[in-house]
């Protein structure tokens, strides 16, 4: 209590002279800065106008009386939070009841003890300067909660980013070779299309002025130059060329626009599975020439996600899976395992994604340290640390964790859990 302080500005109602003045005397002497009211009206519009650090009111005035006083001040925003401290004659159970209801937050007794007085005035003003500092406190800390999660929300950014920055050119590559198989296929049908131009042509310039014979005679011809039965073959292998190349692409757009969802706020409904080979498919100029990808999928219930911020948890994850497999002193022995369960635990329903390799494991000295941020044991240049931290904490906002098993020369297995049913922070 000594660390706030004892003294305020106090207003004094009472229509007694005599008590007003025993009690500005009184708090004077303790330092107290005192306004004194003989009367309830004059009171309420002084404490609208400048509220008080605390009041003391008496209960039987003219007019109006103490229990209405307090119901005014009650009642205006500017004062309703200010202490009142009712000083009474009235020692009626149901009068103290009253007044507390009213909003009083402590009872004297007439005639008053100078003590008592001074012990509950005090007690009220610390009361009110904790609260005051409180709040203040509590302000200090939401802004700070807030800066947080801004500082963390462009930490995720700026780790996603990063390890954008370093798909970017397998992505690039990915999306380069549909659509060379694009314009391949389009060149071909270009050249085709001018074949059949000039059979055509040829058709419609003969066709009211040639005999028969003679524009049979140059339709064969010209059907001979340009090949004509390959060409009604090759033409439609071309389109579903570009078909498929279009589809590979899309695959691709529709693969990082998931990836690039980090921002969105609502959840939604989001299949897991569709997360898995969407992170794949950003990935796949990483595993697709000597990595073997072996997939075990159980069906399993879509549940509420922010489907941005997981497949950024797959993507690390399986990123780090891909460095160690290519540790491999025979990388064409590399493989990586993804298997999806439901598993219940603890009475509590929960998908399960585990993502195994072969690659050397994790040391069991570091395996305690690898989720702390900054932590990293790649080259300078490679990464920073953050992605496995980042992934945890997202994790953690779906309600769900990360758990690794690791073993020397074995490989190492994230199993990553998320509740069916959760609420998403």
């Amino acid at each position: 209590m000594n660390d706030f302080r004892k003294s305020g500005t106090i207003m004094v109602v009472d229509d007694k002279p005599s008590n007003l003045k025993l009690l500005g005397k009184m708090l004077k002497e303790k330092g107290h800065q005192i306004r004194i009211f003989p009367k309830g009206e004059l009171a309420v519009k002084s404490a609208m106008a400048d509220p008080p650090d605390l009041i003391l009111l008496d209960i039987n005035m003219p007019e109006i009386d103490g229990y209405e006083v307090c119901r005014r001040l009650k009642e205006n925003q500017s004062t309703r939070d200010l202490p009142v401290i009712f000083i009474s004659a009235f020692t009626a159970t149901e009068d103290k009841i009253k007044a507390f209801r009213l909003g009083g937050v402590d009872f004297i007794t007439k005639p008053f003890q100078v003590e008592e007085v001074h012990a509950r005035v005090e007690i009220h003003l610390a009361l009110k300067y904790i609260k005051a500092a409180l709040e203040e406190k509590n302000k200090v800390l939401e802004q700070a909660l807030n800066d947080l999660q801004a500082a963390q929300q462009q930490l995720i950014l700026s780790e996603k980013m990063a390890a954008l920055g370093v798909l970017v050119a397998g992505i690039a590559h990915e999306i380069n070779n549909p659509v060379n198989f694009i314009k391949t296929s389009v060149v071909g049908l270009q050249n085709d299309m001018q074949d059949l131009e000039e059979l055509i042509q040829a058709y419609e310039t003969c066709a009211e002025t040639c005999p028969l014979p003679i524009r049979l005679e140059q339709i064969v011809k010209i059907k001979k130059k340009i090949d004509y039965h390959l060409l009604m073959k090759e033409m439609p292998e071309m389109v579903r060329n570009v078909l498929e190349g279009i589809r590979r692409t899309e695959e691709i757009i529709g693969s990082l626009r998931t990836y690039s969802r980090l921002d969105k706020v609502e959840t939604e409904k989001t299949d897991l599975h569709e997360l898995i080979e969407a992170a794949l498919v950003i990935l796949k100029n990483r595993h697709k020439k000597q990595i073997r990808i072996l997939k075990h999928y159980a069906p399993l219930p879509s549940i509420s996600a922010h489907p941005g911020k997981l497949i950024q948890v797959l993507i690390n994850i399986l990123s780090n899976a891909i460095d160690a497999v290519q540790k491999k002193k025979e990388p064409e022995h590399a493989v990586i395992s993804i298997e999806t369960t439901e598993q219940l635990r603890n009475k509590t329903n929960y998908v399960l994604i585990q993502i195994s390799d072969n690659g050397p494991g994790i040391p069991k000295d570091i395996l305690n340290n690898i989720f702390d941020p900054f932590f990293t044991t790649k080259a300078v240049g490679e990464g920073v640390g953050l992605g496995l931290a980042i992934s945890f904490g997202i994790m953690q906002e779906h309600q769900g964790t990360i758990e690794v098993h690791s073993n020397p020369d074995e490989g190492t297995t994230f199993s990553l859990l998320l509740p069916v049913n959760q609420e998403v922070i």
